[in-house]
C-alpha cells in the first residue's frame, strides 16, 4: 500500500473518532455522534469503492480465512465471555438480561464499522507508516479505547480488547470474525459488567 493512501486512511479514522469524541465530551446523545460517525466513515467508504485504493479482501472483509481464523477468534472469546459471566455471578448478579439479547441484534452493524475502521484502515495504515508491530498494536488500541473515554473500566476493557484484536487481525485478517467477538463481548460487557444498557442513550 502507498504511504500517501496509508496518510489518508490513517487521517480519516483520526479525524472521526476526534468528531465523534468531540461530541461525546459536549454530552450530545449518542444517537447523533453515532450518526456523525457512521455518515463520515460511509462518505469515506464511497470513496473507497470509486478510486479502489484497496481491495476488500486485503482490508479484511473475506471468507478464504474464516475456518483457520474462527478458532482462535472463538476461543478469545469464549475465555473472555466466560470470564466476564463468572465475575457478575461472583457479584451476585442476574447473568441473563434481556439487554443481551438486544445488544447481539443490533452491535454487529456498529462492531464491523469500527474494526474496518481501527483494523482495516487505522492498523493496516500504520504498517506502512510505522516500523514497529508493537507500536502499530499499542498505537491501534489506544485509538480504539480512546473513543471510549468517560468510563475507565470500558477505557480498560477496550484497550485490552484492542490489543488482542490487534494481534488476530495481524495473523487472521478477517473483520467479519472480529466483529462477531465485539458484539458477543460487548453485549456481555455493557449489562454484566459495567451495568449500562448503552441502547437506552440512543
Amino acid at each position: 500500500m502507498p504511504r500517501r493512501i496509508a496518510m489518508i486512511d490513517v487521517a480519516v479514522v483520526v479525524g472521526i473518532s476526534i468528531v465523534y469524541l468531540s461530541l461525546e465530551l459536549f454530552h450530545i446523545p449518542k444517537r447523533w455522534s453515532f450518526l456523525a460517525a457512521g455518515l463520515a466513515l460511509a462518505a469515506y467508504v464511497v470513496y473507497l469503492v470509486r478510486r479502489r485504493p484497496h481491495s476488500w479482501q486485503e482490508l479484511g472483509f473475506r471468507r478464504d480465512n474464516l475456518a483457520t481464523g474462527l478458532v482462535p477468534v472463538g476461543l478469545f472469546t469464549l475465555l473472555v465471555g466466560a470470564g466476564v459471566v463468572a465475575l457478575a455471578a461472583k457479584q451476585h448478579r442476574l447473568v441473563w438480561q434481556p439487554t443481551i439479547l438486544s445488544l447481539l441484534a443490533l452491535y454487529p452493524v456498529w462492531a464491523l464499522a469500527q474494526q474496518f475502521a481501527f483494523q482495516g484502515l487505522l492498523h493496516r495504515g500504520l504498517t506502512v507508516l510505522i516500523r514497529s508491530p508493537l507500536l502499530q498494536v499499542l498505537i491501534t488500541a489506544a485509538a480504539f479505547a480512546s473513543v471510549h473515554l468517560g468510563n475507565s473500566t470500558l477505557l480498560a476493557l477496550t484497550f485490552v480488547g484492542g490489543i488482542i484484536w490487534s494481534l488476530l487481525y495481524r495473523r487472521w485478517p478477517n473483520l467479519w470474525l472480529l466483529a462477531g467477538s465485539h458484539s458477543v463481548l460487548a453485549a456481555l460487557a455493557y449489562p454484566l459488567l459495567l451495568q449500562d444498557a448503552p441502547l437506552s442513550r440512543l
